[in-house]
């Protein structure tokens, strides 16, 4: 580091707590858990789960009402300085309890020799011993921290920390600290994908009473099943549904992975985090069509020979990664995520990758299985061959429409049905029919002839 890091060249929104959102939908049973892991001794508490679950509001409910101070660290990509660091941990509690760390803080290392900055960590702990203190330091964002020179303080803070501390994270993904180890001494406390997903009723408070929804018990529980009980997916939803112009149940009905809504935060939050051609984003899109996944059959799909390494690594990262049993043996992507995932590949890259699948569940005679695939392959490419010998003009259009919308529009030209359209295209009836409104809307027309009709005359069929 340059200079000397003082403290007022530390950023104080860094160390502030989030402030509580109104009308918040409790989570009492989350809350019990992480409370259980004080009140046994436990040294950490991890929350670890995909975007969009809810960690740090989790955190802060709980950190809320746990009737302790509370030093909050939000981490940034810049904190991989490991002094940098070890200064915003240092300032985080002294703004927690100003009887710790301020001496410390005007004398802790501005470089980096790790011995220098284990010294520093080892005046910290004997601070808080000597202040036992009842504290929280709660590490948000830790997925950002890349640097095993910080984890090494981390786990060595963890292994010495005094009675009355206790270290809290939230990441996106499993980080290199000792956490097995941890596990079989019952030291850490861990909240995961399938406990932060809201239940039925969670979700039903979230749309009804903090997105003032009022929608139908039946549509809550069809939007939860869709969304598999991911927050954002139902915020997102909640978002379509306040600029929707049919009803709350053709919506619901229809909303899938390829919502313009979903796309965005997927794109941004998950996918565009692995830029292309890199080996995850690649074996997430070639895996994408299958509904269950295995190392050898992802190794088929791939011509990889690590997909067990990658399935696991995908599981640890939580990239929207489903386990299915308790051996690291089948796995399943999220259903929404899968949906984004396939609008990324061709025509000829799913039809290739349908083959693929056949094939290998043929050779393992799992013939349904086979039968399945090459019925998708054969579908994609009739599809694929009687769509692309029209070729595609500029669309003189205010909004576009999109490929696979053009795609609808083609099969509904051929005279092909929603249930006909759908098999095609590998999608649900229900998104059959909102892309049929988008093109409604975006051509100006009332029906499937008048659709036609117009694509015709300005040439986009």
């Amino acid at each position: 580091m340059a200079g000397a890091m003082t403290v007022d060249t530390l950023l104080s929104t860094k160390l502030h707590i989030p402030e509580t959102r109104a009308n918040l939908v409790t989570r009492s049973r989350l809350v019990a858990r992480l409370a259980d892991g004080l009140r046994l001794g436990r040294r950490l508490t991890l929350v670890s789960a995909p975007p969009g679950f809810g960690k740090t509001t989790l955190i802060r409910e709980w950190a809320g009402g746990a009737e302790r101070r509370v030093a909050w660290l939000s981490v940034d990509e810049g904190d991989n300085d490991a002094a940098r660091f070890v200064r915003y941990v240092i300032a985080a509690l002294a703004q927690a309890d100003d009887r710790i760390g301020r001496a410390l803080l005007q004398s802790s290392p501005s470089a980096s020799p790790q011995e220098l900055l284990i010294a520093a960590v080892i005046r910290l702990i004997n601070d808080l011993a000597g202040t036992g203190a009842d504290l929280l330091l709660i590490l948000d964002d830790y997925h950002l921290i890349n640097e095993f020179a910080v984890h090494d303080l981390v786990a060595f803070l963890l292994a010495n920390q005094p009675p009355g501390f206790h270290v809290v994270i939230g990441t996106r993904e499993d980080p290199p600290l000792p956490l097995a180890r941890m596990r079989a001494r019952d030291q850490v406390t861990e909240i995961r994908e399938r406990d932060l997903r809201f239940t039925p009723e969670e979700a039903a408070a979230f749309l009804n009473q903090t997105m003032s929804l009022g929608l139908s018990a039946g549509s809550i529980t069809s939007l939860t099943a869709r969304t598999e009980g991911w927050i954002t997916g139902l915020q997102l939803a909640g978002l379509a549904l306040r600029q929707l112009t049919g009803t709350a149940d053709e919506f619901v009905a229809a909303f899938a992975g390829d919502d313009r809504y979903i796309v965005d935060y997927l794109m941004a939050e998950v996918l565009d985090r692995e830029p292309p051609p890199g080996p995850i984003r690649s074996f997430l899109r070639q895996t994408s069509i299958l509904e269950r996944l295995s190392a050898l059959l992802c190794d088929a799909l791939t011509g990889r020979d690590d997909s067990q390494a990658m399935l696991e690594h995908l599981e640890s990262a939580n990239l929207f990664l489903v386990p299915l049993d308790n051996r690291r043996e089948w796995y399943r992507h999220h259903v929404l995520f899968a949906d984004v995932l396939r609008l990324t590949l061709t025509a000829q890259e799913c039809i290739e990758l349908h083959k693929k699948a056949a094939t290998w569940f043929a050779a393992h005679e799992l013939d349904e299985l086979a039968m399945h695939h090459t019925r998708l392959a054969a579908e994609m490419s009739c599809a694929s061959s009687s769509t692309g010998r029209r070729a595609t003009a500029a669309q003189p259009l205010i909004e576009p429409l999109s490929e696979r919308e053009l795609e609808v529009l083609r099969l509904i030209a051929d005279g092909f049905s929603n249930a006909e359209i759908a098999s095609k295209l590998v999608i649900a009836q229900g998104t059959v029919k909102r892309h049929i409104n988008n093109i409604y809307g975006k051509l100006g027309v009332q029906s499937r002839t008048q659709a036609v009709a117009k694509a015709r005359e300005i040439r986009l069929l």
